[in-house]
């Protein structure tokens, strides 16, 4: 285990810098010049070239580049042009929210799509299937930023059951102005989770190891949490995996909709402003979610199942 875990990190050195180059090369065919979006269209060409000079702008790009590894080496991820002080501290105040958003779309997601999925698999071919297939069918064609807008009017501006902007004080206020973000994600995720879950729950009821448990009169509980459901786990956790950049993505919108002060909302007014520096970190930051994901998957794969060895 710790010889895989070893190797996995290490793989995640040349995946971090072909991101950097990458990233660094798109967020500079931006259209539009930093100095200028910094300083306002009224701005003169002595007060542009003192800013190019500042941050380096007008080197060549792969000295930009290794001037950005350099420093970002050292822990210092350059000086954001919009807010003027470190990026680091810029982006990383804002990533318990966008980390908090995105666990709590998933744990919302997994509680809707379980039950439905039992039920539909218990009821394989009847009406009851029909239905949630059907409904969750019509739930994944309905975008993000659609969903969230239609969430917000109903739930926050006609009936004012929850609040629609900010994450609140902390604890309790905190979870209540998560929960319109949060469904918004979950509503998106839940159709893939509940036909994986389905699929898999109607395989694992045919396998011998059930048929033998309910001929020994096991409880209903214990075949659906010890037989069922921990037997199916194993292909929702790769689909969590799997989706986890489309999660991110649906952050992204999300943060805007509903004002949070996330990692997604500050991306998009960072493209906006041209803050290249802010792209760039919040960027790798989240390739890093995407690989840690990943590896965090890896690991439960072994735990819900030990016949599945990770050194090989």
């Amino acid at each position: 285990m710790t010889r895989y875990i070893v190797g996995r990190l290490l793989q995640i050195v040349p995946v971090i810098v072909g991101i950097s180059i990458v990233v660094f090369l798109l967020v500079r065919l931006i259209p539009g010049d930093p100095a200028t979006a910094m300083l306002g269209s009224r701005a003169t060409a002595e007060l542009i070239a003192r800013v190019h000079d500042q941050f380096g702008l007008d080197l060549p790009l792969w000295r930009q580049y290794l001037n950005y590894v350099g420093h970002a080496l050292q822990g210092d991820f350059g000086v954001s042009f919009f807010y003027q002080t470190g990026v680091w501290e810029v982006t990383i105040e804002r990533l318990p929210t966008t980390l908090l958003l995105m666990g709590s779309s998933i744990l919302l997601s997994v509680i809707l799509a379980a039950p439905f999925a039992v039920i539909a698999a218990v009821r394989r071919g009847g009406a009851a299937d029909q239905a949630i297939r059907l409904v969750f069918t019509a739930a994944l064609g309905m975008p993000a930023f659609w969903s969230g807008i239609v969430l917000a009017v109903l739930l926050g501006a006609r009936l004012r059951l929850l609040p629609t902007s900010g994450l609140g004080e902390g604890g309790l206020e905190t979870v209540r102005h998560l929960i319109l973000p949060s469904l918004t994600i979950a509503l998106a995720l839940s159709p893939i989770l509940v036909r994986t879950l389905r699929s898999s729950l109607i395989e694992v009821i045919g396998s011998d190891y059930v048929t033998t448990g309910t001929a020994m009169g096991l409880r209903r509980s214990t075949l659906l949490v010890s037989y069922l459901l921990r037997n199916s786990l194993r292909p929702v956790v790769s689909i969590i995996s799997i989706n986890v950049g489309y999660l991110i993505g649906g952050t992204v919108i999300v943060e805007q909709i509903f004002s949070l002060p996330g990692m997604g909302s500050l991306l998009i007014g960072s493209i906006g402003t041209r803050d290249y520096a802010i792209i760039q970190l919040v960027t790798l930051i989240f390739a890093l979610l995407v690989i840690a994901v990943n590896l965090v998957a890896d690991l439960l794969y072994s735990l819900l199942d030990p016949r599945i060895s990770l050194a090989r």
